[in-house]
């Protein structure tokens, strides 16, 4: 019988060694040389463990790749999927003032959390497995892209169609909070610009002549907040808003962007409709609305809640706990889950502060998830 955390901690050394060359390069997701440079470096990690690696090339964003291997004689013919994004958030330059670095069992270092650490896991629990004779029957196919931090606009057909006929899923993103919970539930994720156009006038002499559309935003700003309905699960930002020329001229142009996010799809086609059945309320101005529900949302059904009892119980097993939880935030697992694809998020590390000063991961917990993989890929 495997003891897969010893074969886990005797890894450790590869596996933060790899942790840091990731982070190191940094990644944002608007710097396409950047990525392309590291999605070289991941590419050719794949092609060394024995996979077709393809790339796919991108004109945005950079390159994203997928990597095939074939089931053994008589294996399934569903393979497992793993997905996992190589941008991050962090503008170049962060590293510099942030550094990378080892402080009371946590690793520091921007994007070392999201999501870093998850795509080392994922490529030296792959290695160990070749290299111990522990490689399942079934196909596998990783896809790593590069524009996941943005809605994955660019990915999206790869990862529906990496998607297709796959056993189950695994998204290698961090766990949920500080207990690094899996994400069972995810909302659906929209985002939706309102133009408002009005009537220039001089504020002072002729106000009367104008009409203005910073005056119309306020109000649909307003109309807006009052469609959140958080018990449900509905929220509405308006999180950006824009226009004017001039402190003395009434203002023709205005701008909102809003993000939305739902729990079931039927709240966001109701959602949709009344934000499009926007009309503006100050004569002479008038609104044109754009956007979309670009993630749908991630439902906890009994496939994924059986997935994820699985990976539970293995964790209770090795000695360390693992639960789940719902989150309002999105994913690659939103795209693959609505597929039908039985999908676990948040499999790749646990740690804290996201997105934020202090981004870090917990070393030790870091080689449970490491074993938790491997017994994942062995097992399921």
């Amino acid at each position: 019988m495997t003891d897969w955390l010893f074969l886990a901690k005797s890894k450790e050394s590869d596996l933060f060694e790899l942790i840091e060359k990731l982070v190191l390069i940094e990644t944002p997701t608007s710097d396409k040389p950047a990525n392309d440079h590291i999605s070289s470096i991941a590419a050719d990690l794949l092609r060394s463990l024995g996979g077709d690696v393809k790339v796919h090339p991108q004109e945005d964003f950079g390159d994203h790749i997928t990597a095939d291997w074939p089931a053994s004689a008589g294996g399934s013919d569903q393979h497992a999927l793993i997905v996992g994004h190589l941008d991050t958030v962090w503008p170049l330059g962060t590293l510099e003032r942030m550094g990378y670095y080892e402080e009371y069992g946590r690793m520091y270092g921007p994007g070392v959390l999201d999501m870093k650490a998850g795509i080392a896991t994922t490529i030296i629990g792959l290695q160990t497995l070749k290299e111990q004779g522990l490689w399942p029957d079934r196909p596998i196919k990783i896809l790593f892209n590069t524009d996941e931090e943005v809605g994955s606009p660019s990915s999206r057909p790869l990862v529906e169609e990496s998607a297709k006929g796959a056993e189950y899923a695994l998204i290698m993103e961090p766990g949920q909070a500080g207990a690094g919970a899996l994400k069972t539930q995810r909302k659906g994720l929209g985002e939706f610009k309102i133009y408002i156009a009005g009537k220039a006038s001089h504020a002072g002499a002729f106000p009367e002549r104008g009409a203005s559309a910073i005056h119309q935003l306020a109000l649909t700003v307003i109309e807006l907040q009052g469609l959140n309905d958080w018990p449900n699960g509905i929220t509405i930002n308006s999180g950006i808003v824009s226009g004017g020329s001039a402190r003395n001229t009434i203002p023709a142009y205005a701008e909102i962007t809003v993000d939305v996010r739902v729990q079931t799809l039927d709240q966001s086609e109701l959602l949709e409709a009344k934000l499009r059945a926007l009309k503006p309320s100050i004569e002479g101005t008038t609104l044109k609305i754009e956007g979309n529900f670009h993630r749908p949302p991630m439902v906890r059904t009994p496939e994924l809640a059986e997935l994820a009892g699985k990976l539970i119980r293995w964790s209770n097993e090795f000695g360390f706990e693992l639960t789940e939880e719902s989150t309002g935030g999105g994913s690659d697992a939103n795209l693959t889950a609505a597929m039908g694809v039985p999908s676990a998020d948040g499999l790749g590390s646990k740690g804290l502060n996201p997105h934020a000063e202090g981004e870090n991961i917990q070393i030790s917990e870091q080689v449970n998830r490491l074993a938790l993989f491997m017994k994942a890929i062995n097992s399921l």
